[in-house]
C-alpha cells in the first residue's frame, strides 16, 4: 500500500515533525542524508555504496510505502508472498527507503528508515494485531530477537513495538530473502515542532535499546543518525 503523507497540504508536502523533516532531506539535501546515513554504519561504509532515494519522493507526491508497495518500491515485488508468511498486512509504514547500489558490485541492497522528532514519539500504543495476525509477528519478533540474541522476555509487543519491528523487517530481508538490508533510526535536533536536543536524544536511547534488551548487543546493520531540523521553507518555498 502507498499512503499519502498525513497532516500535508494539497502537494503531499507535510506541514510539521519528523514527516516534513524526511521530506526535505530527501529531496533537497539528499547527499548530506545519504553521507551521514553511511557514516554511521560501518557495515556500509565498507561497500562504498550509492544510495538511490525512492521514497518519500516530491514526484510522487511524497508517497510512503508499506506491505507489498514498499517492496515493489524497492523493486523486490518477487518476495511479496514471503513478506505475506512473514509479517501479516498492515505492516510497517516507511518513512523513507533507498536502494544501495554497492561499489563496483551489481548487487543492491536496500536501507530502511524510521525517523523522529521528539523521544516521546519512540512510545507508542503496542502491538494491536487480531489474535491471528498477532501469532504470526509474535514468531517472527521471537526470531529476530533470537538472531540478535536479545533475550525472549524482552517486551517487543508493547510500547516499543515500533521499534521491533523495524528490526524484524531487516531480519527478514537478510535471513529470510538473503537480501543485505540496513536501518537507520533518524531523530531530528531542535525541531520547531516538537523541540528535541541532542544531549535530550541522548539520554533517551540508552533507555530504549535496555527496554528492548539490545543493551550491550551490537547492532551492525543498523544505526542512529543525528541531523539538524530544517526549515519548511527549503521544501515549499514562498508558501511554507
Amino acid at each position: 500500500m502507498a499512503t499519502t503523507p498525513r497532516r500535508a497540504d494539497a502537494l503531499g508536502r507535510a506541514y510539521a515533525g519528523s514527516q516534513l523533516q524526511v521530506q526535505i532531506y530527501v529531496n533537497r539535501r539528499s547527499e548530506e542524508l545519504s553521507a551521514a546515513i553511511v557514516q554511521a554504519l560501518p557495515s556500509l561504509t565498507i561497500v562504498k555504496p550509492r544510495l538511490c532515494w525512492v521514497s518519500p519522493l516530491e514526484d510522487k507526491r511524497f508517497a510512503e510505502y508499506q506491505d507489498e508497495a514498499f517492496l515493489q518500491a524497492l523493486e523486490l515485488g518477487r518476495l511479496a508472498d514471503s513478506l505475506r508468511t512473514f509479517w501479516p498486512r498492515g505492516g510497517p509504514v516507511w518513512d523513507a527507503l533507498a536502494l544501495v547500489e554497492q561499489g563496483v558490485s551489481t548487487a543492491r541492497g536496500v536501507l530502511l528508515v524510521e525517523a523522529k522528532s521528539h523521544p516521546s514519539e519512540v512510545y507508542g500504543q503496542g502491538c494491536r494485531a487480531s489474535p491471528v495476525a498477532r501469532a504470526i509477528i509474535e514468531e517472527a519478533l521471537r526470531a529476530t530477537k533470537n538472531w540478535l540474541g536479545v533475550p525472549a522476555e524482552a517486551d517487543w509487543t508493547g510500547p516499543l513495538y515500533q521499534s521491533a519491528n523495524r528490526l524484524a523487517h531487516v531480519y527478514f530481508f537478510r535471513e529470510v530473502a538473503g537480501v543485505s538490508a540496513w536501518l537507520a533510526n533518524v531523530y531530528f535536533v531542535n525541531d520547531p515542532h516538537s523541540p528535541a536536543s541532542l544531549d535530550d536524544w541522548r539520554a533517551t536511547l540508552p533507555n530504549v535499546k535496555a527496554e528492548l534488551g539490545l543493551a550491550g548487543i551490537a547492532l551492525p546493520c543498523a544505526a542512529d543518525v543525528f541531523l539538524p531540523a530544517r526549515s519548511r521553507t527549503e521544501l515549499a518555498g514562498d508558501e511554507g
